[in-house]
């Protein structure tokens, strides 16, 4: 997992980014809340997933590596919840968006291994930076490490294969989103007939299509079909309702597709946009995706008009990309 948010890079961390987490972390708990050293770090560090933020000094030279400005940790395998602790960001970056960067790093980890829901004990202080990324309170205030404490959660998206029974709700997500753009159209049985049978059809074309799930509604989806060539596929209907948006989650659905391409050997990942989606349009251009020049008109009943985006993966880098 590597995502850029503005300034930062967010990813997994590697053995030998460690020592600087754990540096961080004993600046920020040991030496800034005086945090007993001795519990800082504990048994669960060995397991668990270690998302960090990394900033480029504007100072430094080429070739100086970015140091890390911020550094979360999750715990928790599936069917249980998610359990994040251990949130640390460089004081002089507080404020700034590095904490909210590393909390979204490790709700799209969470939501990738699948875990239901993230819990876990903020310092009150932090209480509203929680509650604004959609956590809520559960219980009274206790005391952890001589810290006033709160425990919060919040529920996650469930990613799964699409199935046939899910074509209602596929089609209420694509029509619902369709409808946020003047002349958009969604004519089911004249012009999207897949949508009746989305399994069957993705699975007659040699696809997938995924779909996410949260509190029983379909929020998002996501599929990849075959190119003309065995190197090319095509990212196939992106989609994530406005109320799931600004979480993640269509970088995690898009993240699956660019999986499934590099393990099928697909060195590009080829889509087509409406030139009227233009969030959409910065969002691939933040992911790596490259605007190809051209269009292409489909004579439908939107009058839609195409912008071609394309994402080259050299197999080897790519790969480790996914390891760390």
């Amino acid at each position: 997992m590597k995502t850029r948010s503005g300034s930062l890079w967010v990813t997994v961390a590697t053995p030998a980014e460690m020592p600087a987490v754990f540096a961080l972390r004993h600046d920020v708990f040991v030496v800034g809340q005086n945090v007993p050293v001795e519990i800082e770090r504990d048994e669960f560090d060995d397991v668990a997933v270690h998302v960090c933020a990394w900033e480029s000094d504007p100072e430094a030279s080429v070739g100086v590596p970015p140091r890390l400005a911020g550094t979360g940790r999750l715990l928790g395998e599936p069917p249980a919840p998610g359990r994040v602790g251990r949130m640390a960001v460089r004081a002089e970056l507080r404020g700034s968006g590095v904490g909210r960067a590393v909390l979204r790093g490790l709700e799209r980890a969470a939501i990738r291994r699948g875990n239901p829901a993230i819990e876990l004990h903020a310092q009150v202080h932090a209480r509203e930076f929680y509650a604004k990324a959609g956590y809520t309170p559960v219980g009274s205030e206790f005391e952890e490490a001589g810290i006033r404490h709160v425990e919060m959660r919040k529920e996650l998206p469930v990613i799964r294969p699409v199935a046939d029974s899910d074509s209602e709700a596929l089609i209420e997500l694509i029509g619902t989103t369709w409808a946020e753009y003047p002349g958009c159209v969604l004519d089911v049985d004249g012009e999207e007939p897949w949508l009746r049978a989305p399994a069957t059809y993705y699975a007659t074309h040699g696809g997938r299509l995924w779909v996410a799930e949260l509190g029983g509604t379909v929020v998002g989806s996501v599929g990849i079909r075959p190119g003309p060539d065995p190197d090319t596929a095509e990212l196939k209907s992106l989609y994530v309702s406005a109320s799931a948006r600004r979480h993640g989650l269509g970088e995690v659905l898009t993240s699956l597709v660019e999986d499934e391409a590099v393990r099928l050997g697909v060195r590009q990942l080829e889509l087509w946009s409406d030139t009227r989606f233009l969030d959409a349009h910065r969002f691939y251009a933040r992911l790596g995706y490259e605007q190809l020049p051209g269009s292409r008109e489909l004579h439908d009943l939107s009058e839609t008009v195409e912008y071609p985006f394309a994402k080259s993966f050299p197999y080897a880098e790519y790969a480790a990309d996914l390891v760390g």
